[in-house]
């Protein structure tokens, strides 16, 4: 058996407000971000938010400034936290079903 590194993704096209659109991974989160996450399990809520944010931003892979850009949107225009939620699930289906990884 021969194993190595490697992060689960799911890639997805994500349609801005003026019509554009930019296509995108997103891939499960790493050693790093879950330890981190466990970190800060008794900081308070604007820190576990705070945390999610970031733990979004570090699973994203694409264009520096249609991420940014996506980012700006979700934040003033939609909820980034259950935006992170439908990708997560996506990713758990991919994974229940032994794709990819």
């Amino acid at each position: 058996m021969k194993l190595q590194a490697k992060r689960l993704f799911i890639e997805f096209e994500y349609e801005y407000l003026d019509g554009s659109s930019a296509s995108f991974r997103y891939m499960e989160p790493t050693t790093e971000l879950i330890d981190g996450g466990i970190d800060i399990r008794d900081a308070d809520v604007k820190e576990k938010m705070e945390y999610a944010k970031k733990a979004l931003r570090s699973c994203l892979s694409g264009n520096e400034n249609d991420i940014e850009k996506m980012i700006a949107e979700l934040t003033t225009h939609a909820n980034i936290y259950k935006f992170k939620v439908t990708l997560d699930e996506a990713l758990g289906k991919l994974k229940a079903e032994g794709s990819n990884g």
